[in-house]
């Protein structure tokens, strides 16, 4: 009797350790990445390249608060464009031969949804109850927490923070595209500081391990006004 009370003695204070690292992790996470500032902000440009197939194609990100997001993607000289206006998203894209824009369904929103740079994942998960610390983790040789993210729907992925500094250094996730799984890995190379708040600036993407591209923002405005038509098509 007394030794199952010294196992459950221990099975609560390590429990309360792990909640309490937890905790610790997500506040220096919150302060390293200035999302105090970024909670200020209303509105968010940013420009940059896209690099795919050896090509680098320009791509334009604006968003604005709560939820409005508008991606514009260059390709040989034609633009093609999506926006998410808060309830509706829809797609203009030439290069399908449409003059007229589609809307998107359901199925696809969350993924348009993801360039909304103003919901932290990690932070929504934390605050919900939905992240895991999994325990350490080398990323690329410097020693990193793993935790499991599981979004409102459901899906999971996985966030790597870099241990001395609390800031992201990896993602990945194992997506589904045409009855196929595949694991897609993000790498965060180069950040820099805008307005106090820390951004990846340049992104490797990996799919099951095999580097395909990845994007590089050149600059990031916040507050620059955006009318709501901005998000129309």
């Amino acid at each position: 009797m007394k030794k199952s009370m010294a196992l459950l003695a221990i099975i609560m204070v390590a429990s309360v350790c792990n909640a309490q690292s937890l905790d610790d992790i997500a506040n220096k996470y919150y302060a390293a990445n200035g999302i105090e500032n970024l909670e200020k902000a209303q509105t968010m440009s940013m420009k940059g390249v896209v690099s795919q197939m050896g090509m680098e194609l320009p791509i334009t990100i604006m968003v604005k608060k709560p939820n409005k997001v508008k991606v514009i993607q260059e390709f040989n000289g034609m633009e093609i464009v999506i926006v998410f206006d808060g309830e509706k998203g829809y797609m203009l894209n030439p290069l399908t031969g449409a003059t007229d824009p589609v809307e998107l369904p359901a199925e696809q929103l969350s993924s348009v949804q993801e360039y909304n740079v103003f919901r932290d994942s990690f932070m929504e998960a934390f605050k919900s109850g939905r992240l895991k610390l999994e325990g350490e983790e080398a990323v690329e040789g410097k020693p990193a927490y793993k935790f499991t993210v599981t979004s409102e729907s459901g899906t999971t992925s996985y966030t790597y923070l870099d241990k001395e500094s609390f800031l992201p250094v990896k993602t990945e996730q194992t997506v589904s595209q045409m009855g196929q799984e595949m694991l897609v890995e993000s790498y965060i190379r180069e950040r820099k500081e805008f307005n106090g708040v820390q951004f990846g600036t340049k992104i490797a993407q990996f799919v099951d391990g095999s580097e395909l591209g990845g994007m590089t923002f050149e600059t990031i405005e916040f507050d620059t006004p955006m009318e709501d038509s901005v998000f129309k098509l």
